[in-house]
């Protein structure tokens, strides 16, 4: 890929492991709260469940159908609910300790610090990412990615969601890049990252490690982040 001068990255599932970090934290709160001894739900089942609950709203937050505060309390609310366990106290508990610790966590992407050590030098590095912004900062320090990055894009601070490409550009021109063309964004979301890129002008690489969605011609399409590091010799 030629021409290449400003890299954009997505933080969550692209670089920082996501679902291990908070697999991590929910098993610990699930655990500490005895979730299985006093309501016979497992962790399995609870983790399952929240994910289902998490995907949901992170999608509609990200078209700014719910509020951050909504994601962040019902995403536990409507699944301890469905799991028929009734507990304000409980989700409070769950929504204020996952959010606590689960930017501590240093699980990254296999191969994530391999590919910053060769783009690093190479290109203008950024985050674009529609995390909050108290945690995401955290996350990048405590995994040592902070070092990699010129710049920090979050939706909440910009004012605008991915895949809007206001936030593409907003990057673009906050970090330099004169011409969209010479812009790679690299994410795991189809339509949030790498649609709202391409309709922004960039380019794009979609990390798809289950191999879906990949329908699209006008994007690279690649299983690992150590593939990257061969496109973009």
């Amino acid at each position: 890929m030629k021409n290449i001068t400003h890299i954009f990255f997505d933080l969550d599932h692209t670089l920082w492991d996501t679902d291990k970090n908070a697999k991590e934290s929910l098993q610990e709160i699930h655990q500490e709260i005895k979730i299985q001894e006093n309501f016979n739900v497992s962790f399995d089942l609870f983790h399952a469940t929240y994910q289902k609950h998490n995907d949901i709203l992170w999608k509609k937050y990200a078209k700014h159908e719910v509020s951050k505060s909504d994601v962040r309390i019902n995403r536990f609310k409507y699944s301890l609910e469905e799991l028929n366990i009734f507990n304000d106290n409980i989700n409070e508990f769950f929504a204020s300790h996952f959010v606590s610790r689960t930017p501590l966590k240093k699980n990254l992407i296999e191969g994530a610090i391999e590919l910053m050590d060769y783009v690093k030098d190479r290109y203008t590095l950024s985050i674009i990412t529609n995390g909050f912004k108290e945690v995401q900062y955290i996350k990048m320090e405590e995994s040592g990615l902070s070092k990699y990055f010129s710049h920090v894009f979050i939706s909440e601070e910009v004012g605008y969601n991915k895949p809007s490409p206001d936030i593409f550009k907003h990057a673009m021109q906050t970090s330099g890049a004169s011409i969209a063309e010479n812009c790679l964004m690299i994410g795991d979301s189809l339509e949030a990252d790498i649609l709202g890129a391409i309709k922004a002008g960039m380019k794009a690489v979609y990390l798809n490690p289950e191999s879906k969605n990949a329908t699209e011609n006008d994007f690279i399409t690649v299983k690992s982040l150590k593939e990257i590091k061969t496109i973009l010799k």
